[in-house]
Parts: C-alpha cells; structure tokens; sequence
C-alpha cells in the first residue's frame, strides 16, 4: 500500500504546528495565539479579531482579519484586509481588487489568483509544484526493492516542506539564529555534541524509568523537545547554506524564502554523494542541535551576534 505523500505531507506539518504551539515559549512561535476553525466568513465591514488557521477549509474575507492566516488544503478567498502574515500550504487562493496583506504572503503549492491591483505589504513568495505529480514520479522507483533513492527522494521533500513552514512563522527568529550560528560555528559544534551526549543519557534513563510508568510522560517530553530543536536547527542550516549559495552565484534581491530552496538543493546533493556527502550530513546533524540549543538558550550561553 502506497500512501499518498500529499497525506504524509499535510500530516506531518499538521504534527508540527500541533508541536510548536504547544512547547515552544511565546516569544518564539505565535501559533498558540491562532483560533482553529473549519471555515470562515467575514463580510463588509466586520472585523475578526483573532488569527485563524484551517485544515481544508473554506475562508472568504471581505472585511478585516486583525491577525494571521495559516490555510492547508483549502481555499482562501480574499477580498478585504488581513493585518499580519497569510500562509497557504497546497491550497487554491483568489486575492481580489481589494485584497491587503499587511504582513508577508507564503504560498507553498497548490494555486494562486491574484488581481493586478491587489496590494502585499511584506515578503511575497510562491513556490509552484504539484504534489500529485511529484508523487507520480517517485512511485516507479518502488519497482526497484534495492533502492533507496525513493527514501531520499521523500524526506527531502518533506523537510523542504517543513523547513519552509518553519521560516514562514518565525523568519526573525530564523535569520537571528544564523547570524549567531555564522559567528559562533565551532561552538554551536561543541554544543551539538554535548547536547547529543546528554539526550543519549537522558532517554536511557527516562527508558528505564518508563518501566515504573512515571519516566513515560518525561521520556514523550524529551523526543517531543528533541524534534522541535532538531526542526529549527535545520531550517537554520538550510538558511544559511542558502545565504551562502546566494553569495556565490552573486544572486542579488532575491526573496529571503528563496534561501531555503537554495539550502535544500545544496542539501539534495549532498544527499547523493557517497562518502563525503554522508560524513557532512553527520557534522551538520550534530551542528543543527547545537543551534536549536543554542538559540534557546543563548541568554545563558551569552552568545552575542
């Protein structure tokens, strides 16, 4: 059986918003503050005062959304006034003659409409592609049980996806984070080995607590915190290979979402070169903890831009 990897990529970024609202602090994430709904309606001149995010839903805005929009395999259509940031993940998007973004416009997937006259105050980014016909593609390689090009293939894709998510709530954070990384590089190093160190020693003990049931919510806890350091320490890294390519191409104003594509081609080949390519995964693996750590905790590490 073949699960469909639209499936597998909405339910992994469903997963992550899930993980991120409800770990990381306040300062770090605003998705706590969004109000789940199915669809909404707001006509001329009311206001919602709240931010919104859908799964598969409906969302039709003549009049004034006050915060963010945050939309999965739905359809948005826009016509009024959104304060903060909208973001669509696969999902079919009009924006009218009186459409206004305050704030910046991802769009991942799916289709996108826009009128001349509509009006995007931040960052606008689209990235095109189509998810069924990239899974049409990657099914053959199932033909050949010996490879692992599908593997590959599929978590470059999924973490492309994440990764970009990720830089569309918190690309602030996201760019601080590489400056410290950029002057910090044999430290966040050091870091991500230590903190390696300590999750090792922390899941064994947690394991054998576990046996007496009270180590089973802190071992969940430790996996769950694990995941959300590993996410942003890679998005990071993809950020900064991006900037990096971006220098050597002598690339000049290009979106800063456009660094993450570039990080993940740099990434994908990486992915495929034998030996080498392998052994730098490995170091940047150990780095990315070491910037999710280090991020967190950098009041207290006093890492310094």
């Amino acid at each position: 059986m073949i699960i469909s990897t639209k499936k597998i990529s909405l339910l992994l970024l469903w997963a992550i918003i899930l993980v991120i609202s409800s770990t990381a602090p306040h300062s770090f994430c605003y998705a706590a503050d969004f109000k789940m709904v199915k669809n909404l309606s707001v006509a001329t001149p009311d206001t919602y005062p709240d931010s919104v995010m859908s799964w598969g839903g409906t969302i039709d805005i003549d009049g004034t959304i006050k915060g963010s929009i945050i939309l999965f395999g739905g359809r948005l259509d826009l016509d009024g006034v959104v304060e903060e940031d909208v973001i669509c993940v696969s999902s079919s998007i009009r924006l009218g003659e009186q459409a206004l973004i305050k704030g910046d416009l991802y769009v991942i997937g799916g289709q996108l409409d826009r009128h001349p006259q509509s009006t995007i105050n931040g960052e606008f980014f689209h990235f095109k592609f189509d998810l069924k016909k990239i899974e049409s593609a990657l099914i053959p390689l199932f033909s050949d049980a010996k490879s692992v090009a599908f593997f590959k293939i599929i978590k470059i894709i999924l973490w492309f996806i994440i990764t970009l998510l990720v830089f569309a709530l918190v690309p602030k954070k996201v760019n601080q984070a590489r400056e410290i990384f950029e002057t910090n590089i044999l430290k966040m190093g050091l870091l991500g080995i230590l903190s390696y160190l300590i999750f090792i020693l922390l899941l064994i003990a947690f394991f054998i607590m576990s046996l007496i049931i009270i180590g089973i919510p802190l071992l969940f806890l430790l996996v769950l915190l694990y995941f959300l350091v590993n996410i942003f320490g890679r998005t990071v890294i993809f950020y900064f290979l991006g900037t990096k390519s971006s220098e050597l191409l002598k690339l000049k104003n290009i979106p800063p979402a456009l660094f993450i594509v570039l990080g993940v081609v740099v990434y994908s080949i990486l992915k495929f070169i034998p030996f080498i390519g392998p052994l730098v995964l490995i170091l940047m693996n150990l780095v990315e903890v070491g910037i999710g750590v280090g991020f967190f905790f950098r009041k207290k590490l006093k890492l310094q831009v």
